[in-house]
């Protein structure tokens, strides 16, 4: 049986709630789950819930990764490493080393884009502590608030100097780790899922579109999925530790459903 614990947090500004905002998970499977849709959607793409349960399963999997991490020629995971990665910086800092997380998610910055993330450091340090930490997207999606917390952080892109090296993938795989709940992962097979001209795609082309402006509409896509599949995200959380977000579990599903994909143009 599959035991999930959705708990609602009440919005700072607006006092109206949104789910979820934090989850508690266990189950072997989806074997038995009564779903009224066999498929989880993620934008324009959508897998079977078994599908996707078997990839969150295996991602999560941290006895596993660590075998084969151990075993020649294995191919691990991310997870615990990125997830646990340890710099010794607080929730609202930034140190060098969380410069360098991305590295796990096969993103890693160069050292260029190093010195240009400690040229932004405070901007991005004081984006940071304007969010709660235990602020979910979802309700800050509910109440309209995720728009000038993403210009916060993510507006480093649109600045005239820009962030030489630096862009919203490498960007997202530093600022999740500080705000798991808050701050979606981004890549191309991310983009593939959700950006397109085909018109059952939620995203489409808009030229001339701020960077902070795309991926505040991304965030609004990614919480309409959460808020409108409830019970294929309760059994997807159950394959996964508690320790991990929906958003990561959300990425980990886009990533199998993106893969593959033609890379995506500028936003």
């Amino acid at each position: 049986m599959i035991r999930v614990q959705w708990s609602v947090e009440p919005c700072c500004r607006c006092g109206r709630a949104g789910r979820p905002a934090t989850r508690r998970g266990s189950g072997p499977g989806v074997e038995g789950a009564a779903l009224r849709d066999s498929k989880v959607r993620v934008g324009g793409r959508s897998a079977e819930v078994e599908v996707a349960a078997r990839w969150v399963r295996s991602y999560f999997n941290e006895s596993a990764n660590r075998a084969a991490a151990a075993a020649k020629r294995g191919k691990p995971f991310a997870y615990p490493l990125y997830d646990r990665m340890a710099t010794g910086s607080g929730p609202d800092e930034l140190n060098d080393g969380d410069f360098l997380a991305p590295l796990l998610l096969n993103a890693g910055p160069t050292m260029v884009a190093v010195y240009s993330l400690q040229a932004v450091r405070p901007v991005l340090e004081a984006g940071l502590a304007a969010i709660p930490q235990d602020l979910t997207l979802q309700t800050a999606v509910v109440c309209d608030r995720h728009w000038p917390l993403f210009e916060g952080l993510i507006g480093v892109l649109d600045a005239p100097a820009r962030v030489p090296g630096i862009g919203l993938t490498k960007l997202t795989k530093i600022l999740h780790r500080k705000r798991p709940l808050f701050v979606p992962l981004f890549d191309r097979q991310v983009k593939a899922c959700y950006y397109s001209t085909h018109a059952n795609y939620p995203m489409h082309p808009t030229p001339g579109r701020p960077v902070a402006r795309f991926f505040s509409t991304l965030a609004a896509c990614m919480t309409r999925d959460l808020e409108e599949q409830p019970e294929q995200w309760k059994v997807l959380a159950a394959q996964a530790s508690n320790d991990v977000s929906l958003l990561r579990i959300l990425d980990v599903v886009a990533w199998n459903l993106g893969a593959g994909s033609p890379g995506p143009t500028t936003p």
